[in-house]
């Protein structure tokens, strides 16, 4: 969900911002970046997966000398973990290692209070566009064919289609 409450899936790999403050700035005027490595795992057209995280930037050096990076193979003894709720600036994130019932592993990535920024965020989840990465591929788009045939034949097909 971003800023303004929209929902949405991420439906495309690769590297992602969810988060970046201000909006539009470069690695060295960051206050906060996050980085992330989406990747589609369980087969084609799968649910997309955190696999990295990258956290940076001013607030994220006063957390820890140049930023923190999280990865699903990381082992969780002697790691620097914020698996409860951590202060950046006026934010507080979290990032929680996870699995599926499959086993495949993940990361989730939390954020609170992007409206005391003090700044434009930038980001899926602040002012940016998610509609593109929101948008699945071509081979993964849901479609549905009505059938030929009399009228009754379509109605009853859409019936079932909308069901």
């Amino acid at each position: 969900m971003n800023i303004h409450g929209e929902r949405f899936d991420l439906m495309k790999p690769g590297k992602v911002v969810p988060v970046q403050i201000p909006r539009g700035s470069s690695a060295d005027d960051s206050l906060l970046t996050v980085e992330a490595d989406a990747r589609q795992l369980g087969g084609s057209c799968a649910d997309m997966y955190f696999q990295m995280l990258n956290i940076t930037g001013a607030w994220a050096d006063k957390v820890r000398a140049g930023g923190i990076t999280f990865t699903t193979r990381e082992a969780r003894e002697g790691t620097f973990q914020i698996s409860s709720w951590t202060k950046f600036g006026p934010l507080e994130l979290k990032v929680a290692h996870g699995h599926t019932h499959e086993g495949i592993k993940h990361l989730n990535f939390y954020v609170k209070h992007l409206g005391l920024a003090g700044a434009v965020v930038g980001g899926l989840f602040g002012e940016d566009d998610h509609v593109d990465a929101a948008t699945p591929g071509e081979g993964c788009k849901k479609t549905m064919a009505l059938s030929k045939g009399s009228s009754s034949d379509a109605i009853a097909s859409e019936a079932i289609g909308l069901m």
